[in-house]
């Protein structure tokens, strides 16, 4: 079985209001910076099963982060994706599971609709993204959610930010924010959620992060010589960095299918960690059949069968628990 984790889906009626045009690619911005593209094939289920069945996608989690600005308005359009989503996986029976997007720091009315969704409507995980409100993920303002999210035992899928905060460096005609910035942001993300001790105080959270860590791999060595240690200054780790890195999961979206990110994260990245991922539309919108080569070059790894059963499927399996 072949999973795709990062796969987005936004109901039509969401796709208009965000401004999204007929036949037409329209970019969105947040604080006049691009946030994200409006492909058409956002709202399409129907596309969405054609491509998934051209490529070898059994099941697709669709997942949308919400607005940041207004906790209202992002809890509105949380009510209408969630049924919306709860719809689709009656219609299409074993091809779309949910992960519900929430404001978590929307106090108990985010929280209600959380337990909604999960409980009622039967959405499999929750979304998130790497920055909150500007808020990085450590922040005690986020532990209500993650206490809910681990009473309910569901994991939690950490999206890169659309646009992120503290980062003006980034401020340039080259749309940096969403081809470095959000890499960065994941990194940063992915290293406070360890040292700060979230993984010592919710040790049944299941964290999915999004685009293999924003490429941590790549610079693991040079954490593990700062942070690597248990008992570093600042931080809250009673076990050396590596412990709770182990715990995390990672999804392989966000590279277009690059195979020279894949084979970097595998070299801190255990096969038992990794979730097949895509992102779709927003990527191989060219030409989607180009994540069937993905696939195949996945399959065509040297490493054991086992570990790619796995990666494409086995994991995310076991965390959806389908």
């Amino acid at each position: 079985m072949i999973i795709d984790w990062e796969h987005h889906y936004l109901p039509e009626e969401l796709w208009i209001k965000k401004g999204g045009r007929k036949a037409e690619r329209t970019t969105f911005f947040e604080h006049g910076r691009p946030r994200g593209t409006l492909n058409p094939e956002l709202y399409d289920a129907e596309e969405h099963l054609r491509i998934m069945d051209a490529v070898g996608i059994d099941v697709a989690v669709l997942s949308m982060a919400v607005t940041q600005d207004n906790t209202e308005v992002a809890l509105e359009e949380c009510k209408v994706w969630d049924d919306r989503v709860a719809e689709l996986g009656k219609k299409y029976p074993g091809r779309f599971v949910g992960l519900a997007p929430i404001p978590p720091l929307g106090g108990e009315k985010a929280l209600a609709e959380l337990d909604r969704a999960v409980e009622s409507l039967g959405l499999k995980g929750v979304v998130i993204r790497s920055q909150v409100q500007g808020l990085p993920l450590d922040s005690q303002q986020l532990y209500p959610f993650y206490k809910k999210v681990s009473a309910l035992g569901v994991p939690v899928f950490i999206h890169p930010s659309g646009v992120q905060s503290g980062f003006s460096i980034l401020d340039a005609p080259y749309d940096l924010g969403r081809s470095l910035g959000r890499e960065i942001d994941l990194q940063v993300a992915t290293t406070r959620i360890i040292l700060s001790g979230v993984l010592e105080d919710f040790p049944d959270l299941k964290l999915v992060i999004s685009h293999l860590g924003g490429g941590i791999s790549a610079v693991k060595e040079r954490i593990d010589y700062y942070f690597g240690e248990r008992g570093m200054k600042g931080s809250r780790m009673s076990m050396p960095f590596q412990y709770y890195f182990d715990k995390l999961y990672f999804d392989m979206a966000g590279f277009r299918g690059g195979m020279n990110a894949v084979r970097c994260a595998l070299t801190t990245i255990r096969p038992s960690r990794l979730v097949f991922g895509t992102d779709y539309p927003q990527n191989f919108m060219e030409n989607p059949m180009e994540i069937k080569g993905y696939i195949d070059h996945l399959k065509a790894l040297e490493i054991d069968g086992e570990s790619k059963a796995l990666m494409l499927g086995g994991n995310a399996r076991r965390l959806l628990g389908l």
